[in-house]
């Protein structure tokens, strides 16, 4: 725990972005910077990427060199906000999938309808060379294990009420 610990009122766990309470996210992260914990946490990530079976970080950079050499993008700028979209679409398209697995389908047939099996990351035939596989994922073994590591580094420097027992 660390020395000087945040307090974090109960309510804090309804805020949302429009309710956060700036002043109270500012301490937190001082203090998350201040003892290390932010490097540790992007280093956990950073190896947690690499080891996956994945290969995620081989996968974003094949894709990015492939929006450059097609010519759907030609800047810097414009080459991160693709590959961010893109890894966000294959996120929510594996949610999805993975929702249907489940038995908890609400009736829509993946994110773009399509699949493909092989994961070259052919085009959908609309101009789109973002991979049908769903390749650019976050793979959700690496988000559960830094978002558990997260949460120890919070706990490490907030006092949590976490409200009456029972």
């Amino acid at each position: 725990m660390s020395q000087t610990p945040v307090k974090v009122p109960p309510s804090a766990a309804s805020y949302t972005p429009a309710t956060q309470d700036s002043d109270l996210r500012s301490q937190i992260n001082m203090l998350l910077l201040r003892e290390g914990h932010i490097a540790k946490i992007q280093e956990h990530l950073l190896h947690s990427l690499n080891a996956h079976t994945s290969n995620w970080p081989s996968a974003v950079q094949t894709h990015a060199l492939a929006l450059l050499r097609s010519g759907d993008v030609t800047t810097f700028p414009a080459l991160v906000q693709r590959v961010l979209k893109d890894v966000r679409h294959d996120t929510l398209a594996l949610a999805a999938e993975s929702s249907e697995t489940n038995g908890t389908s609400n009736g829509k047939a993946g994110v773009n309808g399509t699949s493909n099996s092989n994961g070259n990351g052919a085009s959908a035939g609309n101009g789109d060379t973002s991979s049908n596989n769903n390749n650019l994922a976050v793979p959700q073994a690496v988000v559960d294990a830094v978002l558990k590591l997260t949460r120890e580094c919070l706990e490490s420097v907030c006092e949590v009420d976490d409200g009456p027992a029972g």
